[in-house]
């Protein structure tokens, strides 16, 4: 960010940001009253609130730690009685279920 741009503009536009405010006003209202150019006052309103975050708060790019999901088995689960388990079963391995 430009500090030298924002030291020149916001000795103009921070006392208007701050009366538009108190005023309850929207933007495009006020600007209208006051016959600034609204694009560039909310230039000026996103400019200065991003120069007022603290730098702890600033978005880093970076990398993301990917925890992968536990992986579940595809297919049907056959549970019998016995409390044997018979998981997997997709179209694929039916003839094999069938032979059990």
């Amino acid at each position: 960010m430009d500090t030298s741009d924002i030291t020149e503009g916001a000795p103009f536009w921070q006392p208007h940001i701050s009366a538009w405010q108190q005023s309850g006003l929207t933007q495009k209202a006020y600007c209208e009253q006051q016959e600034l150019r609204y694009s560039t006052f909310g230039y000026w309103v996103r400019k200065l609130r991003r120069a007022a975050e603290p730098a702890t708060e600033k978005k880093v790019a970076g990398f993301v730690p990917v925890i992968p999901a536990t992986v579940q088995p595809a297919g049907l689960i056959l549970s019998l009685p016995n409390g044997l388990e018979i998981r997997g079963i997709a179209t694929e391995t039916l003839p094999l279920v069938k032979q059990l």
